[in-house]
């Protein structure tokens, strides 16, 4: 019973792992696409 816990909360783990992955990527991902449009705007002014 112990065994299965321990696995299933490794397993957690790296699934909550992945999803700060994919999170940090997709901040990184709209800061950038921000930052270009800044750029834009500012260069319209």
């Amino acid at each position: 019973m112990i065994q299965r816990r321990v696995t299933t909360d490794i397993v957690a783990q790296r699934r909550s792992n992945f999803m700060m992955d994919i999170l940090m990527l997709a901040l990184g991902f709209v800061f950038f696409a921000l930052a270009i449009g800044y750029t834009y705007a500012c260069e319209r002014l």
